[in-house]
């Protein structure tokens, strides 16, 4: 076992939504709710949100193209993003308001995590 990895109360769990980001919101509206046929729940001039079924599609527009972002709830945002970083864990971003960021795991995914 990984000696920086500590047993703790921490957990980290699914919460059903999942983002990419685009550099085209026009585009990307014409594929994911006329081609796709996904619902359309919100817009705005940075983000699409769409309900696809089983999970919520946040499309943010981006100078570069993030394939899909898996988002995980946590009850302690400050907690979480300690137990990641001591674990190898890089942080990417943080969003504006806290209690939620990005980071890469260990092969360099991107995970969202977000405290619900």
């Amino acid at each position: 076992m990984d000696k920086n990895i500590q047993s703790s109360e921490i957990k980290f769990k699914t919460d059903g939504n999942f983002a990419i980001h685009v550099t085209d919101l026009e585009k990307a509206e014409n594929f994911y709710g006329n081609v796709l046929g996904f619902k359309l729940i919100s817009k705005d001039k940075l983000q699409l949100v769409y309900d696809t079924g089983a999970i919520t599609l946040y499309i943010n527009l981006d100078n570069i193209i993030i394939p899909f972002i898996p988002a995980l709830e946590v009850k302690n945002y400050n907690d979480a993003k300690n137990r990641l970083a001591q674990n190898g864990c890089r942080i990417v971003k943080e969003h504006e308001g806290g209690k939620a960021l990005y980071f890469k795991d260990p092969f360099g995914i991107i995970i969202d995590i977000i405290q619900k």
